[in-house]
């Protein structure tokens, strides 16, 4: 497949300082104790000289970031990085992604980074609130669960990740669907926050975008129930026109976050879709 020309971008649903603002008053709402975490999306708008191929992205999506759940569903197309769950004969597989910092390229500084991440009470907290919202939600269909007592680093090409790998055995026969179970963990609080209700009403309040699919779940199912789904992050929306494609990227937002690292954070996220969208010569 051909590729999508020259690419330049604008800002989607708000402009990036007015995003800032947005996280500041989230950090407010969670000073004041209305919440605990909530996670802030923001959009960026592509706009290709030629008609974006599918196939193209989905390449260059499982070149640069093969260790990534690479998907393309009508029109939404992406590389995440986090597995919802994964049902397989019994045994139910869910990776938690939130606490993030952005790579330098250089192994050495890496590294470094990754313990900064790993003993981050920030990034630390945001996890745990994550990884709680998922097992409390998968708990009521297990007869156990497993859940390790610290998350590990996840190296991806573009940032580092705290990562925690939860499973657990299904205590009902027949067991439920993985779209059942998909149904039940989303959204969990790597994409919403926590409490969730709360965070949903406050993101309403402050993104002023439709998120359309984005975080939601995809993946597919087989005859038996058992199948795979990740959530639709690193991920982009081709619509009508052919050469207009809208960026998604999200950040946790807890008591000590700082707005212009969020912001940061959200380009460093948004990488994975610009890199898919530049010719490899770019």
């Amino acid at each position: 497949p051909a590729g999508p020309g020259h690419v330049s971008y604008r800002d989607g649903a708000l402009a990036a300082d007015r995003w800032k603002d947005a996280v500041g008053r989230a950090v407010q709402h969670i000073r004041a104790g209305g919440l605990d975490k909530v996670v802030l999306a923001r959009d960026v708008v592509a706009r290709t000289t030629a008609p974006v191929d599918q196939r193209w992205l989905l390449r260059r999506l499982g070149e640069g970031y093969a260790s990534c759940w690479t998907f393309a569903v009508d029109g939404l197309v992406g590389a995440t990085p986090e597995l919802l769950l994964r049902s397989e004969r019994g045994l139910v597989t869910s990776r938690v992604l939130a606490g993030t910092i952005r790579r330098t390229g250089d192994d050495e500084a890496d590294l470094a980074r990754a313990a900064i991440l790993a003993h981050s009470s920030k990034d630390l907290e945001e996890h745990e609130y994550a990884v709680d919202s998922l097992t409390r939600a998968l708990e009521p269909f297990c007869s156990s669960t497993n859940v390790p007592e610290t998350p590990f680093v996840l190296h991806l090409p573009n940032v580092l990740h705290l990562a925690t790998d939860v499973t657990g055995v299904l205590q009902d026969r027949p067991h439920p669907s993985s779209l059942h179970l998909a149904a039940a963990l989303h959204p969990t609080a790597a994409v919403a926050g926590t409490p969730t209700d709360a965070a949903c009403d406050l993101i309403a309040g402050l993104e002023g975008m439709d998120r359309a699919r984005y975080a939601g779940p995809v993946g597919w199912m087989g005859a038996d129930g058992d199948g795979e789904w990740g959530i639709a992050l690193r991920s982009a929306e081709l619509g009508e026109d052919p050469r207009t494609v809208r960026l998604f990227a999200g950040c946790g937002v807890v008591a000590a976050s700082d707005p212009a690292a969020e912001l940061a954070e959200s380009e460093a996220k948004l990488e994975p879709m610009r890199h898919a969208l530049h010719d490899a010569q770019d």
